[in-house]
Formats: C-alpha cells, sequence, structure tokens
C-alpha cells in the first residue's frame, strides 16, 4: 500500500512539472554555443553559455514506449535526444529553458513536501520543514515511535530532494530527521546513501 503511494509521490512531480518540462532531470552540464568577451581592462574572459545538456532519470520513463518518450521531449523543445543504456533520456535545451526547468522542479519539491503533513496518506505526520535546497528536512509526527506509515516517508523525501538537488547543480545530500511532538529525534536517513542501488545511480549520475 504504502510503496504505491510513494511512486505515486514520486509521479505526481513529474506532472506538476509538465507545463515547463514534463520529466524530471539527473544531470546536467555545459555544453556547445559558448562565446567570450574579454573587457580591455581585465585578463578575466566573460563566457556566454548559450545551450544546457541534461540527462533525464530513466526513473520517470517507466512504462513508456521509447518512440513516445522521443516524441514528448522533442515537442517540449529539447533537442539532440539521446536515449541511453540505462533507460535515461540526454537533451540539450537553452539556458533560459534549463532555469525554467529548475524553478518548476523547486516548485514542484516544495509542494509535494508540504502536501505530507496532516494528509490522507500520512496522517501522523503534523509538520515539516525544509531548507531552500531541501539538504535538511524535518518531520514532526505524533506519534511516540516509528511505526509503517512513518517508515517510508523519508524514502519520498530523499528521493525527490535529491534529484532536485542534482539538477540544480547542489551538492546531492538529504537529511531527513523524524522527530515527536517534544522535538526528540526519532530517526535520522542520509540521502542518497539509504537508496538502493538503482535509485541511488539515477540521482547520482553525471
Amino acid at each position: 500500500m504504502k510503496m504505491v503511494t510513494i511512486r505515486g509521490g514520486i509521479v505526481a512531480i513529474a506532472a506538476a512539472c509538465a507545463l515547463c518540462v514534463t520529466m524530471v532531470g539527473c544531470a546536467t552540464e555545459n555544453s556547445g554555443n559558448v562565446t567570450s568577451e574579454q573587457d580591455e581592462y581585465s585578463s578575466v574572459e566573460q563566457a556566454t553559455i548559450a545551450t544546457r545538456t541534461v540527462t533525464f532519470s530513466a526513473l520517470f520513463f517507466q512504462d513508456q514506449a521509447p518512440e513516445d518518450v522521443q516524441a514528448s521531449l522533442q515537442e517540449q523543445g529539447y533537442s539532440d535526444v539521446v536515449a541511453n543504456e540505462d533507460g535515461s533520456y540526454t537533451v540539450t535545451m537553452t539556458v533560459d529553458k534549463y532555469n525554467d526547468l529548475v524553478d518548476s522542479m523547486h516548485s514542484s519539491v516544495v509542494e509535494q513536501l508540504d502536501g505530507i503533513p496532516n494528509s490522507e496518506d500520512w496522517p501522523t505526520i503534523t509538520a515539516i520543514t525544509y531548507d531552500e535546497q531541501f539538504s535538511n528536512v524535518t518531520l514532526t509526527t505524533s506519534s511516540s515511535e516509528i511505526g509503517l506509515q512513518e517508515a517510508f516517508v523519508p524514502l519520498q523525501v530523499g528521493l525527490v530532494s535529491c534529484m532536485y538537488q542534482q539538477i540544480a547543480g547542489q551538492p546531492v545530500k538529504c537529511v531527513v530527521n523524524i522527530v515527536d511532538g517534544s522535538g526528540a529525534e526519532l530517526s535520522s536517513s542520509v540521502y542518497p546513501d539509504a537508496l538502493d542501488e538503482a535509485q541511488r545511480d539515477s540521482v547520482t549520475a553525471n
């Protein structure tokens, strides 16, 4: 039951990003169309990067035919779409589109995290706090110990947080703490270390 909830939560983030990017990316790098200008009073060149390469995680292409994925990415305005052996896809986009990707991903993660407390899926979670880059997340539970319902929340939080960090070019690390109503720590998990191998590879691949 809860494993379905977790996968559904992750897919919900991808859906929330659909207006701008459809899928969530895993790795980025500068590429192509590089120009530079040098100020006559400085020896430092000012480079202008016009495009960005992004690899979209295989996690968000499950049960989708390759031709449908290719078409969807091309419809979003991405070029040089390459299907990788691990099921991920690498594309090229403009810097403006990349910035929209990061912004929409951040908004989607915020929406997902803010929807956890007092929800139908997580009724014992009463509050959540996190920093701007989702490197530290604290969940408050009304329970005095970690039950089955709370046990899976850190996985959902850690996975989506790490995916955002990777695409945003931030250090990929999210510490998820669960505390009781008095603030006493009940559990602490560090992601991506706590993910299984396939999930860890998906959020840390360069």
